[in-house]
């Protein structure tokens, strides 16, 4: 473990030029972030940005928690809050958060859809701070960091991930460990000693150094020469720069203070050599990347490809430096929606290389991790992708459209007649020498009318005689065949037991072509002459027919299969079963002979052939091939035995008798991982129940409120029994005295009326609501509609005696209706009988 450093130069430092450490966490972070932080100085000169996944109605306590194990200052984010070192910074609750220009950027997140906060401040932490940036993961589910770690590396950062033995969720560590991306994986507490060596490490070099480095020929040789026996690449003509900022990296990592012994190590450590020829070939991809650059891809270019391309031929793609394969996947998919839009057919060949054959193996196995949910569509993923716990593996239709193969583009012949060739963010690595030899490949390699993507940094515009730009902004070129160029040779290639033929000769256009139709020709020949045989894949599935097998194989009637078993005939399935179990098993060719059959033309005797296929340097395919020999004699090694059907029969037996046991073990096995899912589920569980006692407390607060809306409800129905109580007294008093009461609206309309009133109007309760000036009244003198309607326009109130059409004397009194606000909402019009009233 590395011994903390003085902190004395650091503290000196710029706060512009300073480190910024991201740390991602989610469940199970807090541990994690307070055993960080309890080690950390508190006089670093570092600047911390906490990304954690929070709930967004959840107040964040985490500044006061976090505020216990360390000196430092602890704040929330806030927008436009400019970094200051020795402070820790926390994202807030519902907020994305970013950097730029050496400040915090908060954003909404809409909530409900995927969110990867992680990321996306590890990416701007990339793009801001290059080499300063350091990317810390720490415990948590999920796949948030892994495409942020990308970034951070590709720009030159320091990528550390938490050992998943020490999280307490690992989904997120071992998400990132799987990118093979990580500089470092450890505890906590070495995490604070890596960072401190990696901060304080730059003044230990100066810039004059560099100078001195970047023109040691002599250790530049000796570095190449170690990195080619290493990984077979060449790296001298890889831009010195791009070199020496690996190499510089490489010595923060190992400790190495010196390029002399940083070169001595690696001369002794074969490790050291892959794992810097890796960071050199930094071979960071995404699917889609670049979105915009694709969209035009598909739609100027594809769409064209497709329309022009013959019916009997193959599309032909190359995606050069392909690394893990999501470029080429990327291609293949997008030529799968345009045949889809244009509903046709064409056979499209994608030849996937890359000179890393760890990522080509990678590549070919087509799973990735959930991080690809921020690349890839929904609508795509649910067409083109399956999931598996939490991976994601690419669809066959889409995986038999592509080849992949280690291949270096400089030194190993290209592939020919291609209609499109994908080579983005490769030649940015390159000297100026080297590019122009792969402009030349290019040239000699793609069809007249072919087209060339390239990424967003590099360009051909030096070439313009030869590639056109189709979409200049996003490096999309027509390739005239026609074209010229004085400075481009034909180079020539290392072919393996083949003697180099003269560029002079043979083109390599030329050569491409005539390969190709040889290849067309031998196929055609085998299938044709040799005995009748069958190719079986790993599972079992007949992949290439050659001769007259009809006599011994039929398509099975039902849902189409080209399962071996499904298609053989009877009376060979049991001889066969043994023998394609017996050559996978020992890894050599089986035969058995004397084995009757019953064929079309009659009983038929014929010797069986299983026999493993091996590729180059007898790597083993998993193909198997299967002969059904008559008259022919070919001498195969292994084993020959006379075909017995008991004692084949005997040895079946036994093989499905070891299947079975094998089949035990792994039930046992299954059963074994299955308790320790059922741990973690009780683990899961125990977390519900402390979530549980969270929504308990929440719960709680809830019913506290709910008693204080009762509280309030309680004193509003207090008020209407009062108000209730004051109408029917009020009510009680009008119908006690001989007094008329009537209450109308501005329009005259009837609001309320007394008893009294009633027989005057000759008014019943269901005219509450009409118009006062339909119904007739007792005061056959009077014009009631007419004074009222003065009143209301004067405010000034009508008081007078009247009489009645039973010759009484009444006080009519017709007066403004005023609220407590003194606003006016209609009349009360008053009759009081004059004599009931003397009485």
């Amino acid at each position: 473990m590395a011994k903390k450093r003085s902190m004395d130069t650091i503290q000196k430092k710029d706060a512009k030029a300073s480190f910024i450490v991201g740390l991602g966490a989610s469940a199970g972070g807090l541990e994690a972030l307070q055993q960080f932080f309890q080690q950390m100085p508190a006089n670093s000169g570092l600047s911390f940005v906490v990304i954690q996944h929070l709930s967004p109605d959840y107040k964040s306590l985490m500044a006061d928690i976090l505020g216990k194990y360390t000196e430092m200052d602890v704040r929330q984010a806030e927008n436009e809050m400019a970094v200051e070192p020795n402070t820790v910074y926390l994202i807030p609750p519902k907020k994305n958060l970013t950097l730029k220009n050496g400040k915090l950027m908060l954003t909404e997140y809409i909530h409900g859809t995927l969110n990867h906060p992680i990321d996306v401040f590890f990416a701007s932490l990339a793009e801001e701070k290059g080499g300063k940036a350091i990317a810390v993961v720490l415990s948590g589910t999920g796949s948030d960091g892994t495409s942020g770690i990308k970034t951070v590396k590709e720009h030159g950062g320091l990528v550390i991930v938490q050992s998943p033995g020490t999280a307490k969720f690992d989904g997120m560590p071992r998400s990132v460990i799987n990118t093979g991306l990580a500089d470092f994986i450890l505890s906590p507490d070495e995490i604070v000693d890596e960072i401190l060596n990696f901060s304080n490490y730059p003044d230990l070099i100066r810039f004059e150094d560099h100078e001195v480095f970047l023109s040691d020929e002599e250790t530049f040789s000796q570095i190449y020469a170690i990195l080619k026996k290493a990984s077979g690449i060449d790296f001298t003509n890889y831009k010195r720069t791009t070199v020496m900022r690996r190499i510089e990296r490489r010595m923060v990592i190992t400790h190495r203070v010196s390029l002399s012994d940083y070169v001595k190590m690696l001369g002794e450590n074969l490790e050291e050599g892959n794992i810097l020829a890796k960071e050199i070939l930094i071979g960071v991809t995404n699917f889609f990347r670049d979105a915009a650059f694709f969209e035009k891809l598909k739609y100027h270019v594809i769409y064209d490809i497709v329309e022009r391309a013959d019916i009997n031929e193959p599309i032909r793609v190359w995606s050069a430096g392909c690394s893990t394969g999501e470029e080429a996947y990327s291609i293949a998919i997008l030529f799968r929606e345009v045949l889809e839009e244009m509903n046709i057919q064409r056979d499209v060949k994608i030849f996937a290389t890359d000179v890393d054959a760890k990522a080509i193996e990678q590549a070919g196995k087509g799973v990735f991790t959930e991080s690809i949910l921020e690349d890839v569509s929904g609508e795509r993923l649910a067409k083109y992708f399956t999931k598996k716990n939490d991976q994601y593996v690419i669809s066959k239709e889409i995986r038999r459209m592509i080849i992949f193969a280690p291949h270096n583009m400089l030194s190993d012949p290209p592939f020919g007649k291609l209609d499109l060739i994908s080579c983005r963010n490769v030649m940015i690595y390159f000297q100026p020498v080297l590019q122009k030899s792969l402009f030349s490949i290019f040239h000699s390699a793609l069809k007249s009318g072919g087209y060339l993507f390239l990424g967003k940094s590099e360009t051909a515009g030096e070439y313009s005689s030869v590639f056109k730009p189709v979409c200049g902004a996003e490096k999309i070129y027509l390739h005239k065949g026609e074209g010229k160029v004085d400075e481009f040779t034909p180079p020539s290639f290392n072919i393996p037991n083949v003697n180099t033929i003269s560029p002079r000769i043979a083109s390599s256009v030329d050569r491409e072509g005539a390969e190709y139709a040889f290849e067309n020709t031998y196929i055609h020949f085998m299938e044709n002459f040799l005995p009748a045989s069958v190719i079986l894949n790993e599972a079992n599935n007949v992949i290439h027919f050659f001769g007259n097998y009809q006599d011994y194989m039929s398509i099975a009637p039902g849902k189409a299969t080209f399962n071996f078993f499904s298609m053989i005939n009877e009376d060979l399935s049991l001889v066969a079963s043994t023998a394609l179990n017996r050559c996978r098993s020992e890894k050599i060719a089986v035969t058995y002979t004397g084995i009757t059959v019953d064929c079309v033309n009659g009983r038929e005797n014929i010797n069986l052939t299983v026999s493993p296929i091996y590729g180059k340097n007898k790597a083993d395919t998993g193909l198997i091939a299967i002969l059904f020999m008559k008259d022919e004699k070919i001498e195969m090694e292994g084993v020959t035995e006379k075909y017995d059907v008991d004692k084949t029969s005997a040895r079946r037996i036994a093989d499905l008798e070891q299947e079975l046991h094998e089949s035990q073990n792994d039930l046992k096995s299954t059963i074994g991982e299955l308790e320790t899912v059922n741990e973690e589920l009780q683990a899961a569980n125990e977390e519900l129940l402390t979530a549980n006692e969270e929504l308990q407390s929440s719960n709680e607060e809830l019913q506290s409120v709910n008693e204080e809306l009762y509280t309030v409800n309680t004193e509003y129905q207090q008020k209407l029994d009062e108000l209730t109580m004051l109408t029917n007294d009020l009510s009680n008093f009008l119908s006690s005295t001989m007094i008329g009461i009537l209450f109308v609206d501005s329009n005259l309309n009837i609001r309320k009326f007394t008893e009294y009133v009633g027989r005057e109007f000759q008014l019943m309760d269901h005219d509450v609501g009409r118009s006062l000036q339909i119904f007739a009244h007792s005061f056959p003198a009077e014009d009631i509609i007419k004074d009222a309607g003065e009143v209301l326009k004067n405010l000034v109130p009508i008081d007078r005696e009247v009489t009645g059409m039973n010759g009484r004397f009444y006080t009519l009194r017709i007066a403004p209706y005023r609220t407590t606000e003194n606003n006016i909402r209609g009349l009360v019009i008053t009759i009081i009988d004059s004599l009931g009233a003397q009485k």
